[in-house]
């Protein structure tokens, strides 16, 4: 773009050159079509910078010389946002598409037929951007989708996204910050010649830039913002499909690959995505599908975390083949080895995969999974990454069978087997390796994690990282001596100090006030999980109840529990009879850690009497909601899949065993929008 008779006036001119620099920009950025060369581009950057040295007053937050300016933050602003972020709805064959077309056909009046956007799901760190009066006034993190972090001065230095626009309303956006993948083969190349480790993929780098306290740095990056959503100031456009394309009119960075479709062209749509997306320049893992008229999605509305008129739908599991570098043991909070392979570093969904477990010696035997051999890995859905398979025909000839363990790694004592089915019965009856030195490190260390997880004892700021450190220094022994710790002693371990230590001291301290059935649950009693706490709690009421209760009536008490079968009695009793846990349990109580329970009222006439729920996977809500609203329904919730569980539950990440263990007794696997139909008494 050339300006051919512009008048010499200073301020014309930096109008000018404003104009020309950004209309750069959107060529080499949004359309990946420079018009200039770099050193022509950085000609034009040089005079309006000499323009606003001799002008301070034309450098404006608006001129295109402030995008790499600006102080590095002090710390991280949480800001609340006006319109929830939501999460989707996943989405992985075309039963479940048709299942969320059955969904937007229910919610809609009879004779509305709704038309679908179906675009690309970009794969990278989430942003909200606002304009104001036509200038961009603040960004944010996607956070935990109602309060993200204010990044407005790395977003400024997002080259594609301008920062005026000729709109002088709010203008609320949503979008990715993406780097394209000859962005990143570029960055990395110049990271390797100054020593420095490679990005592993783009969704990372990006992520990862994002966030970072000096906008400097961020400019650094070649970071992309691509927007794909107005939740404010799109009145004019009637439907997604048309704000899409006003966005693209004010110049603000879109993907330009969405299809507007019927019903029944959805799956094609998908499917010329799916096609495609190896040739796009980001990275991208599924197709959103959307109902486009925005009257459409106000009459659907949303849930707590997803809206009810669009789905993430998910490509198939990437599979890989790598080489097993070793197999190490791992040794888990109850003792139980689980052998991992360490493989050479693969990319699989958009993540490098480097491990995965061969969950027990038995099932590694089956695999014959060896050092050196040449392996295909899966990963879907996020989950764990699998070994699958050995490729036999690529097995060099020097390798030799695993070695079952005889002593623990980590503490050297001797290991025994026992039935993995004894604490997890959806597992089978598979024999696991067990390290029965309840001192050992490991086992300590896994305690003291599963007792401070959000669902048992909910401890803020205690990580992993700090509890290896507070084992290994000998601070803590077990979950009791956690009420202990001084704040000296933390503030001396390595990188803490008296603010962070007391950070630690206090989510501690807030701790107490857990309900009994949090406290029973961090316990960690074998078979007994949240449901099984909830239950006990509710039904001894203290902790001192349980610890002053002779033998004998424990058992019959525990026993009257609906749901309580003969195994998961014995390990209550066991636990409570083992001198070694009373001891640790009497210094929690002595503590005053765990407040009483309360006896719910039991309802005998709800939308769900008479059925019973396996809650698992990731849902729209906390899990011990959804066991709180089947509860309310008259509804009765197990831990694991058993012969009288009716429904299985299956969220996002749901593990293959309860699904297998479902199968196995006949228990019908539902999704989280059959429940929720189900509670409204549908």
């Amino acid at each position: 773009m050339i300006y051919a008779s512009v008048p010499m006036d200073p301020k014309a001119r930096h109008a000018a050159l404003a104009r020309e620099i950004a209309a750069h920009d959107y060529r080499y950025y949004v359309l990946d079509d420079p018009g200039v060369t770099d050193a022509q581009f950085d000609a034009l950057l040089r005079e309006l910078r000499a323009i606003e040295k001799e002008h301070p007053e034309l450098a404006t937050k608006a001129s295109p010389s402030q995008r790499v300016g600006g102080e590095a933050r002090p710390n991280a602003v949480k800001v609340k946002r006006k319109n929830r972020m939501f999460s989707l709805d996943n989405a992985y064959s075309a039963e479940d598409v048709a299942e969320f077309l059955r969904r937007v056909g229910e919610g809609l009046p009879d004779g509305e037929v709704p038309a679908f956007t179906v675009e690309p799901k970009l794969d990278g760190a989430s942003i909200e951007i606002v304009y104001e009066a036509g200038h961009l006034h603040l960004a944010t993190t996607r956070g935990d989708g109602e309060t993200g972090e204010d990044i407005t001065q790395n977003a400024r230095t997002l080259r594609g996204v301008p920062l005026s626009i000729p709109y002088d309303g709010t203008l609320t956006l949503r979008g990715e910050v993406v780097i394209y993948r000859k962005d990143l083969e570029r960055m990395n190349e110049v990271r390797e010649k100054e020593g420095l480790e490679p990005f592993a993929n783009p969704r990372n780098a990006a992520a990862g830039a994002v966030r970072m306290l000096d906008p400097k740095e961020v400019a650094k990056r070649p970071l992309r913002a691509i927007f794909y959503q107005a939740v404010e100031g799109a009145a004019k456009a009637p439907s997604h499909s048309a704000t899409l394309a006003w966005l693209a009119e004010l110049g603000l960075p879109t993907h330009r690959r969405e299809a507007l479709v019927a019903a029944a062209g959805i799956a094609e749509a998908i499917a010329n995505i799916d096609r495609a997306r190896a040739t796009y320049p980001f990275e991208t893992d599924g197709a959103v599908v959307k109902v486009d008229a925005y009257r459409h999605q106000d009459m659907l509305g949303e849930t707590s975390k997803f809206p009810k008129w669009a789905v993430a739908y998910k490509f198939q599991a990437e599979r890989g083949r790598t080489r097993v570098r070793d197999i190490v043991v791992q040794v888990g909070r109850t003792g139980a080895l689980t052998p991992v392979a360490e493989l050479d570093p693969v990319e699989l969904a958009g993540t490098t995969v480097s491990r995965a477990s061969l969950h027990n010696p038995e099932h590694l035997a089956k695999l014959d999974v060896r050092v050196g051999d040449l392996v295909e890995i899966e990963k879907a859905g996020e989950i764990i990454p699998q070994v699958l398979s050995v490729v036999l025909s690529e097995r060099p000839k020097d390798t030799a069978p695993f070695a079952v363990p005889t002593e623990c790694p980590i503490c050297k004592s001797k290991v025994s087997a026992k039935l993995r089915e004894e604490e997890r019965p959806e597992l089978g009856q598979e024999a696991a390796l067990r390290c029965m030195n309840r001192t050992c490190p490991a086992q300590v260390m896994g305690r003291i994690i599963h007792f401070s997880r959000r669902f048992s004892m909910d401890i803020e700021n205690l990580g992993e990282v700090l509890v290896e450190q507070l084992v290994e220094k000998g601070l803590v022994h077990d979950v009791a001596d956690l009420y202990d710790l001084e704040l000296d002693k933390l503030a001396a371990l390595d990188r803490m100090g008296k603010k962070s230590a007391k950070n630690v001291i206090d989510g501690i301290k807030a701790s107490k006030a857990r309900p009994l059935d949090r406290l029973l649950c961090g316990i960690g009693i074998p078979q007994v999980g949240q449901v099984a706490a909830k239950q006990l709690a509710t039904e001894m009421g203290t902790l001192e109840a349980l610890l002053a209760m002779p033998e004998a009536e424990l058992r019959e008490r525990v026993g009257q529990i609906k749901g309580f079968g003969p195994k998961m009695v014995d390990s209550i009793v066991d636990t409570f009879a083992d001198p070694k846990e009373r001891a640790i349990i009497e210094k929690l109580v002595a503590r005053g850690v765990g407040t009483p329970a309360i006896r719910a009222e039991v309802v005998t006439d709800g939308a769900l009497s008479g059925k019973s729920f396996c809650v698992t996977g990731v849902l729209s809500r906390k899990r011990e909601d959804v066991h709180a609203s089947i509860l309310a329904a008259g509804g009765e919730v197990h831990d694991g899949v058993k012969k009288t569980t009716t429904y299985l539950v299956a969220g996002e990440k749901t593990g293959q065993s309860k699904k297998d263990q479902a199968k196995k007794f006949g228990t019908e696997i539902i999704g989280e929008p059959r429940l929720e139909a189900m509670l409204r008494g549908e």
